[in-house]
């Protein structure tokens, strides 16, 4: 497996963000792991708080989506964002779709559309973004707890397999920031007997919870390879400078990650 850190951390009009560079050199694909750096929200939302359902002023939060959508260069209504339901819904995107009002119950999304923007917004859960080579399809997973435990990534891999015929080897898979096992801690009322290989025992009815572990062993179930997947392997609690933490900071704000296929590079290829 592939290991980026704070060394791999870019900015780009003021706003800091990481990348995966294989990714990068994918001509047809914008990306980009945002922190929490870089936007105009106050606390306890500062600074680039890209969530409407937290209490952040609706002004802060759109003027914070309209500077990443001209950072990266990409019009605000072609971002996707989920009503993120810590389950395991995915939206399968065919035709375009430009955001709406009130947001779509799902916790992944997977398109073959240029101009499509997939947004995962997260505070400690696992943002994972999934991308075909040869098939150009693209997938953005909200892996938390819940959707773990319900195989949310692993199912979104056998979408892609179902929808487009993607091909596992084929696959480039990158899972963004979130919280670490030092910081993670669950008791006996959500914890599953399968998970004891992902886990550190922590006194009596408590273990230390390793999120990123769970999803990788789900990869590898699907046939995806080491060389493959990248991991941000940074703690979104014990890095609160860059990162927004539910766990750490209970009401705070949700950092935005994305991927999406550029049009004119695809209708030239």
């Amino acid at each position: 497996m592939n290991i980026l850190n704070r060394t791999h951390l870019k900015t780009q009009n003021g706003i800091p963000y990481f990348e995966n560079p294989e990714l990068k050199k994918i001509g047809w694909i914008t990306h980009a792991f945002l922190t929490r750096q870089g936007g105009l929200s106050l606390p306890p939302y500062g600074s680039l708080n890209v969530s409407l359902s937290n209490g952040d002023e609706q002004k802060r939060v759109s003027s914070n989506r309209e500077r990443i959508a001209e950072t990266f260069g990409f019009d605000p209504n072609q971002l996707v964002l989920l009503k993120q339901m810590q389950l395991d819904g995915i939206l399968i995107i065919k035709d375009p779709v430009q955001m709406k009002p009130n947001p779509l119950l799902y916790d992944a999304m997977i398109t073959d559309i240029p101009n499509q923007y997939l947004g995962i917004l997260t505070a400690d859960c696992i943002p994972i973004l999934v991308v075909d080579q040869k098939k150009k399809v693209i997938s953005a997973i909200h892996a938390g707890r819940q959707g773990s435990a319900l195989g949310i990534t692993k199912k979104s891999i056998r979408k892609m397999k179902e929808e487009w015929d993607c091909s596992e080897k084929d696959l480039l898979i990158t899972l963004g920031p979130s919280i670490g096992p030092c910081c993670y801690e669950v008791d006996e009322k959500v914890f599953l007997k399968e998970w004891e290989r992902f886990a550190i025992p922590r006194g009596v009815g408590k273990w230390m919870l390793d999120l990123a572990k769970i999803n990788l062993a789900q990869l590898k179930e699907e046939g995806i390879k080491d060389e493959q997947i990248f991991h941000i392997d940074l703690c979104t609690r014990c890095h609160s400078d860059l990162f927004f933490s539910y766990r750490g900071e209970g009401q705070t704000g949700r950092q935005l990650s994305f991927i999406g296929i550029l049009k004119l590079t695809i209708l030239n290829n």
